[in-house]
């Protein structure tokens, strides 16, 4: 594990260590409230990190910060989740559908 690896499971570790998966960050997610499964939510992120899953289901968060505004703990939770998408990069584990869009709007400049 590299240096940069072990700095941001750390991170995440002290961002939610005062977690208390209240649920309250819930609420105002857009993506909760589509997919409408735990994993998907802010609190199932940070079961998930928390436990040092690391998977692709954190590429579901659309980083919008809803659920900060209604942490009672003012918790980074979207920090968590970019850090949490950074061990998958450093592990090779980038999310392919993310990687081809880029390629494509790289070659071409758009993304169809």
């Amino acid at each position: 594990m590299s240096i940069e690896e072990r700095n941001a499971k750390e991170e995440i570790t002290e961002i939610f260590d005062k977690c208390t998966k209240c649920g309250l960050c819930k609420e105002l997610c857009p993506v909760f409230r589509v997919m409408r499964e735990e994993q998907s939510s802010p609190r199932g992120h940070a079961i998930l990190l928390s436990n040092r899953v690391f998977n692709e289901i954190i590429y579901q968060c659309s980083l919008c910060k809803a659920c900060e505004i209604r942490c009672p703990f003012n918790l980074e939770i979207c920090k968590a989740v970019k850090l949490g998408r950074q061990v998958l990069n450093l592990k090779g584990k980038e999310n392919q559908k993310l990687k081809d869009i880029l390629k494509r709007i790289q070659d071409k400049e758009n993304i169809n």
